[in-house]
């Protein structure tokens, strides 16, 4: 126990804690030097006699535990459960492309976009190997890691702090006290995954099917003790939250920082050295003791990559060059049709049960008619299958000279499977020539289709009813407990309480859940009611632009009818909303069944106004008194400010204003968020020295308001 007098610590504990101090520093140095540069000087039991020390010392004298020691890393926390938590930084994924061809058309459409900002750089690359692990999202404030995350959907991931906390590849805490968010890939080598697996196999468990299973498997453990037995490790390979010119300028800051960084980077400047390290790459990768299946390329410069910008899904400005799928061969036993909760009619194989990539696989999507007429894939045929972008199963070929004798043609039906109701070819009201390869079942009381329905209702990106999964959605509805969705919302306890796999406890937290499902935000109920061609992206558009399902409702059916689709699409403008959504919204909004549904759930439910106040923080009142104080002006922000940056984005737009990603001459002003020059530490962002350097009007959030007035 420490002995203080009048403050002060006594002799003993001085050094007690100058001991604690100087094994931190000391096992810190040595866990670096074995994980990240992998040069270590000292035998693992003189390591491990340290940390036993230091941990026999942290019991003692708690009072100078920390949590941010070396110690952490050893795990031990028992979790309850795993945090739903929201990113800083939206989380994007990057377009995969399959051969140079693609690639080429990637640039191209980048150059494109590029000239017509009236910016000629020579754009250079950094390649990197793509890892085939789990993103993992760190946040650091002040210099100390204080959340980590799974990557989720983008927004939303689950809290894996303490878990991640025991990867030895991560620092706890970084050289200089800033704030700023690390992301990387957490992977698990193969002699580990090895080792683990026979391990298993002794204890009659099951294995893990590959690498990537099992990171992901690891770090969603609730026992961080098992955790960090494991091993994983992590390359990290992007910042955000603090501005670098360079993507490589970003790796020598992490290496720099004690992050593990994969050394197997270039530098390239065309496609042509691209394509040299892709084939490489693509020979060795076996040879690794982490799983690789392609490479991410970026484009180096950083301002030339926030010029891109984003489509709905991904950066332009960057893209994953994946590795051919491997391939293997297996036998068709059977070609069903599955109806879909759209009516769509989909060919499906079913197969003898083969691994591929590191998954077994039974069933392959046939898509169309059109596809098997293509393929000429019969029942008994011997075919190729891969993974596309080793994540969807689809068969590539059929090897006709293992084809039965006798074997036949498949036909699509003319009836669903189901109902048994007429297949219909989906109409095309942009182009009345074009024959659909699609059949679609138009019986609104298909059963196929009210099943199919219910799970999506119910889904995770729709109503997120926990607890409620495909089998309790199936069970309820043979019995006759739900036969419309509207019927969820009426379960209660004594309904659900009886049927085998409930008891009283899980009842009641399906209840709850339902109830707790009852409020729900606009993008998300769009989203729910299943209307063809509408996903989240569309979704959010709708629900950013009317701010309410009455609004869309109004307004498609305002629309003259009579009109042709083009004509139909500039009447109702809103932007992202192609000619296949809109001929799918104005089915679903004239349909009179819907329009019955519509009423009825809306006195149910309550829905959250989240898109409102997004859309009110989108610019100063989207400038509805159309001023244009800021007319001509450009604008570059940088730095974290008081609201989310399109806020100042849309601002400065709706009042006349321009944004520009770097500082130029022609820059008129620099926003520039509070925390960029805090303190005398904080390193100078780029944008604030060319600010400085060009003699550019350096603002903050005060300043820039006093503009508007």
């Amino acid at each position: 126990m420490t002995v203080c007098y009048n403050g002060f610590m006594d002799k003993n504990s001085i050094r007690i804690k100058a001991r604690i101090e100087n094994l931190r520093k000391e096992i810190e140095k040595h866990n670096h030097l074995y994980h990240v540069l992998d040069r270590p000087e000292i035998k693992d039991s003189v390591y491990d006699s340290m940390m036993s020390e230091l941990l026999s010392f942290e019991k003692k004298y708690p009072e100078f535990d920390s949590e941010y020691s070396i110690s952490k890393k050893v795990g031990g926390k028992i979790l309850s459960h795993f945090e739903k938590i929201k990113h800083e930084v939206k989380q994007w994924s990057f377009e995969n492309v399959f051969n140079f061809e693609e690639l080429k058309d990637w640039e191209k459409r980048n150059i494109n976009i590029l000239e017509k900002k009236n910016i000629f750089e020579k754009i250079n690359y950094v390649c990197e190997l793509k890892i085939d692990g789990l993103k993992v999202v760190l946040n650091y404030k002040q210099g100390l890691l204080t959340q980590a995350a799974t990557r989720g959907d983008g927004e939303i991931g689950e809290d894996i702090t303490e878990n991640v906390k025991t990867i030895k590849t991560i620092p706890l805490s970084l050289k200089e006290k800033i704030d700023c968010c690390i992301i990387g890939e957490a992977w698990i080598a193969k002699t580990e995954f090895k080792k683990i697996n026979e391990e298993r196999k002794k204890n009659n468990l099951s294995i893990y099917a590959n690498t990537r299973n099992l990171a992901a498997g690891t770090l969603r453990q609730l026992d961080t003790g098992v955790v960090a037995k494991r091993n994983l490790k992590m390359f990290s390979y992007d910042i955000y939250l603090y501005n670098f010119s360079t993507q490589i300028s970003e790796l020598e800051f992490l290496k720099q920082n004690n992050f593990l960084v994969n050394s197997n980077f270039k530098l390239c400047k065309n496609l042509e050295e691209v394509q040299e390290f892709y084939n490489k790459w693509q020979e060795k990768r076996e040879k690794e003791e982490y799983s690789i299946d392609g490479l991410v390329i970026k484009i180096n410069q950083n301002n030339i990559f926030d010029e891109l910008g984003f489509t709905s899904k991904s950066p332009r400005a960057g893209i994953a060059y994946k590795f051919p799928a491997e391939e293997v061969s297996t036998i068709v036993k059977d070609i069903t049709i599955q109806i879909g909760r759209t009516g769509v009619a989909t060919p499906v194989a079913i197969l003898d049960k083969v691994l591929i990539y590191g998954s077994y696989v039974k069933r392959a999507t046939l898509h169309n008619g059109g596809e098997i007429e293509r393929l000429d894939i019969r029942v008994g045929d011997t075919v190729v299958m891969r993974k596309a972008g080793d994540v969807i199963p689809e068969i590539v070929e059929v090897i006709k000279n293992l084809r039965p004798k006798n074997s036949k043609k498949f036909i699509m039906p003319e009836t669903c499977s189901v109902c048994f109701g007429k297949l219909f070819r989906e109409e095309n009201l942009a182009n009345l020539n074009r024959v659909s390869a699609g059949l679609f079942c138009k019986n609104i009381n298909c059963e196929a289709k009210h099943r199919e329905y219910f799970n999506y209702f119910v889904s995770k990106k729709a109503f997120n009813i926990e607890g409620f999964g495909n089998k309790s959605v199936d069970e309820f509805y043979d019995i006759g407990l739900i036969k419309n969705v509207l019927d969820i919302f009426k379960l209660k306890k004594e309904d659900i309480e009886s049927l085998e796999g409930f008891g009283e406890k899980s009842a009641s937290n399906l209840i709850e859940a339902i109830e707790k499902a009852k409020n729900i935000s606009i993008n998300k109920f769009i989203y729910s009611l299943g209307i063809r061609h509408i996903g989240e992206t569309v979704a959010k558009d709708l629900a950013t632009h009317f701010l309410s399902v009455e609004n869309i409702q109004k307004s498609i059916l305002a629309l003259d009818k009579n009109r042709n689709i083009d004509e139909l699409k500039k009447d109702f403008a809103v932007p992202g909303i192609g000619e296949k959504s809109l001929e799918s919204l104005v089915d679903w909004f004239e349909n009179v069944k819907n329009k019955i549904f519509l009423n009825e759930i809306l006195k149910i439910i309550k829905i959250k106004q989240e898109n409102e106040g997004e859309k009110q923080e989108k610019g100063v009142e989207k400038l509805e008194n159309n001023k244009n104080i800021l007319s001509g002006k450009i604008f570059v922000i940088t730095g974290s400010l008081s609201k989310s940056r399109d806020f100042f984005i849309d601002s400065i737009e709706a009042l006349g204003g321009k944004i520009h990603s770097s500082v130029s001459r022609k820059t008129d002003y620099l926003l520039l968020g509070e925390n960029e020059n805090e303190d005398l530490n904080h390193r100078i962002s780029t944008k604030e020295k060319d600010a400085r350097e060009f003699q550019i009007k350096i603002i903050n959030e005060k300043e820039f308001y006093n503009l508007l007035k």
